[in-house]
C-alpha cells in the first residue's frame, strides 16, 4: 500500500493531532499515524502550559523574587523566555521581530489556547481556563497543582468562596486508585496550614458494582459504567446519606463520572443533591485523558484529516534534503507514505520518539541525534547518569529533557546546526530542552510546539505549489 498526503504526523497525541488538524482546516491532506494510543490518553487530562521552571524551586535561590508555583502562566512565560531562550517556548519566538519575543510567545499561546478551547467546546473534554490566572485543582492524592486549562467537570470555582462551606472526598468500594481518607487528610492539611476555606471536610465510600461485584474496579470500568442510561441514579441516592449527614456543599469524586456522559452526570447529580460536584485530577492512566484525546481525534477528522492507528514509521529516505518516503509497519502489512512534508512528534520514551538504553539515547526513525539538557550529543550518553539518585527529587531527573534540538521552524539540526531535511518537522514532547514533569507544561508545550509546526508545514507546502 502506498499513499501521498500533503502533510505526515507520525505520532498522534496532542501535539501530533493538533498538527494535524491546522493542517487540514488549510484544505491539506493531512495523515496521522500512530501505534495506539498516545501518552495523551494516559496524561491527566489536563493543559500545563507552565507552572515551574525547569529546576523547580530551586530557581529560588537565585531570584528569591520570583513567586513560585507562577500564578499565571504569563508570569510564567515571561520568566522562561528570560532565562531559557531555547527552551520550546523560546523557540517559538525566534521568529519575532525587533525583540518582541516574549509578547510574540504570548500571543500565539493565547492563540492556541482559544482555538484548543473552541474546538472542544461541547465535546467530553470540554475546557475551562485562561491565560490569565493558573488554577489550582485538587489531585487524587488531596494535593493541589498548577494548570492553565482543566476539563470542565473537574473545577469548582466556589470551593474557596465561603467559610463555611464543607467538602467531602467521595471514594468508590473497591476502587484501589483513590483513597478517599488519604486525600482528605492531606487536603485538609494543606488548608489549615495555609488558612484558606474550606476548613470543614469529610470524607465516604459508596459501593457500586459495575459488574457485580464491589473489588477490583478500575477508573475506566466505572466511567463505562457511568455512561449507561440510568446508571447514574445509584450513586446519586448513595451520596445524598452522606451529604445530608455532613451538610456538604461540595462533593470531590476521583475522575470517573463517565467518558461521553461527565458533564450530564454532573449536571443531574448536582441537580438533584443540591451540591456542587467535581472530579479532582488522578494519576495516569486516568480517564480525563482518554476523553482527551478521544475527543482531539474527532477534531481532526472533523477537519478532514485521516488517522491511521497500528503502524509504526520503522524507516525513511532522504535525498537531496527532502524526506522522500517513510515505512511503516503494522502486524498485517508494510506501508510506504510519501508525503511533501512530515511532522515528527511520536512523543518521547513513552511514545517511542526516542529509545535508551546503556550505550546511548536514539531516535527511531530518521536516526536524528539527541541532545542532553545542556545540548551536547546524547547518542553515548547512559540514561543512569542523568537520573537523580532520588525516584522523585525536586530537582527531576535532566534524561527527561533530552530530546531533538530544533531551528526556529521547528526542523531537527545536526551537530553543526544543519537542519536534517528541509520538509521535516517536530513538535511536543521529543523536543529537548524542557522537562514537563518538573515544569508541568506537557500539553502545553505539545499544543504550542504542534500548533506551530503544523502551520510551518502548512506554509512550506503552499510555497512548494
Amino acid at each position: 500500500m502506498n499513499t501521498t498526503p500533503d502533510v505526515l504526523v507520525i505520532g498522534g497525541g496532542m501535539a501530533g493531532i493538533v498538527a494535524g488538524t491546522i493542517a487540514a482546516e488549510n484544505g491539506l491532506e493531512a495523515l496521522v499515524m500512530r501505534t495506539g494510543q498516545s501518552a495523551t490518553a494516559y496524561s491527566s487530562g489536563a493543559i500545563d502550559i507552565i507552572g515551574y521552571p525547569p529546576e523547580g524551586l530551586a530557581l529560588k535561590e537565585y531570584f528569591p523574587e520570583i513567586e513560585l508555583p507562577f500564578k499565571t502562566p504569563i508570569d510564567g512565560l515571561r520568566a522562561i523566555l528570560s532565562l531559557y531562550p531555547f527552551h520550546p517556548y523560546g523557540i517559538i519566538g525566534l521568529k519575532a521581530e525587533d525583540n518582541e519575543s516574549i509578547e510574540y510567545v504570548i500571543a500565539h499561546v493565547s492563540e492556541s489556547i482559544s482555538w484548543l478551547k473552541e474546538r472542544l467546546a461541547g465535546s467530553c473534554a470540554a475546557l475551562v481556563g485562561d491565560l490569565d490566572r493558573n488554577i489550582f485543582p485538587i489531585t487524587a492524592l488531596g494535593t493541589t497543582k498548577p494548570t492553565c486549562l482543566l476539563q470542565e467537570t473537574m473545577w469548582s470555582d466556589t470551593l474557596k468562596a465561603h467559610p463555611d462551606n464543607v467538602l467531602i472526598f467521595a471514594g468508590f468500594s473497591g476502587h484501589s486508585e483513590f483513597d478517599a481518607q488519604s486525600a482528605m487528610r492531606a487536603y485538609l492539611e494543606s488548608q489549615l496550614r495555609t488558612g484558606e476555606f474550606p476548613h470543614k471536610i469529610g470524607h465516604c465510600e459508596v459501593e457500586i458494582s459495575p459488574f457485580g461485584k464491589p473489588y477490583n474496579i478500575s477508573s475506566i470500568e466505572l466511567a463505562r459504567h457511568f455512561d449507561h442510561e440510568g446508571s447514574v441514579d445509584h450513586l446519586t441516592s448513595a451520596l445524598k446519606a452522606h451529604v445530608d449527614k455532613l451538610g456538604a456543599t461540595h462533593v470531590a469524586v476521583p475522575p470517573v463520572l463517565g467518558i461521553e456522559q461527565a458533564s450530564q452526570n454532573q449536571a443531574q447529580i448536582q441537580k438533584e443533591l443540591g451540591v456542587e460536584v467535581f472530579e479532582l485530577i488522578s494519576l495516569p492512566p486516568s480517564v480525563p485523558g482518554f476523553r482527551l484525546q478521544r475527543a482531539m481525534d474527532r477534531v481532526f477528522k472533523k477537519a478532514g484529516g485521516t488517522l491511521l492507528i497500528g503502524h509504526q514509521a520503522k524507516s525513511a529516505t532522504i535525498k537531496n534534503d527532502m524526506v522522500e518516503s517513510v515505512v511503516a509497519q503494522s502486524p498485517r502489512r508494510e506501508v510506504t507514505i510519501s508525503p511533501k512534508t512530515i511532522i515528527l512528534a511520536p512523543g518521547k520514551f513513552i511514545g517511542g520518539g526516542l529509545e535508551a538504553d546503556e550505550t546511548g539515547i536514539r531516535e527511531t526513525v530518521f536516526n536524528l541525534m539527541p541532545v542532553t539538557s545542556s545540548l551536547y550529543s546524547a547518542e553515548d550518553v547512559r540514561p543512569a547518569n542523568h537520573t537523580n539518585v532520588y525516584s522523585l527529587s525536586p530537582d527531576g531527573h535532566a534524561l527527561f529533557a533530552a530530546g531533538l534540538a530544533v531551528d526556529m521552524d521547528f526542523r531537527p539540526i545536526d551537530a553543526d546546526g544543519i537542519e536534517h531535511a528541509r520538509n521535516l518537522y517536530c513538535a511536543g514532547s521529543i523536543l529537548a530542552k524542557y522537562n514537563y514533569s518538573m515544569e508541568k507544561s506537557g500539553l502545553g508545550v505539545a499544543l504550542n510546539t504542534g500548533f506551530a509546526a503544523g502551520r510551518n508545514a502548512v506554509k512550506m507546502v503552499r510555497e512548494a505549489s
